[in-house]
């Protein structure tokens, strides 16, 4: 009974450390802030627009965790893939396509 007790308590010390699974988590229970978690709506209730085979995170990530993307642009085209001076030639042709007066404008410099 007492080893019962001491492991419960060894388990309550390392709850701030096991449990919470992001910085904000981290904090919200250091400061006592902590409370149960969330309940979260069947991934088929929280959206009617795109279907859950679409989705590229599970929600737990996006509400708890980050996603962290790379982008590369060249002017202010997205390049998708990067395949050395193809890719750069791609870019440059879909902006002489586009036009001069559908670039983005300039931005003011202090």
């Amino acid at each position: 009974m007492q080893a019962d007790a001491r492991r419960r308590q060894r388990s309550n010390d390392n709850y701030l450390e096991e449990m919470p699974r992001s910085k904000l988590e981290r904090q919200m229970a250091q400061q006592g802030e902590w409370c149960e978690p969330i309940t979260l709506r069947p991934p088929n209730e929280a959206t009617s627009s795109t279907p859950v085979q679409y989705w590229q995170h599970h929600p737990e990530k996006l509400i708890f965790q980050s996603c962290d993307y790379e982008a590369y642009y060249l002017g202010s085209m997205l390049v998708k893939e990067l395949r050395g001076t193809e890719s750069t030639q791609d870019a440059c042709s879909k902006m002489r396509v586009r036009g001069p007066g559908t670039s983005l404008p300039p931005r003011e410099r202090n």
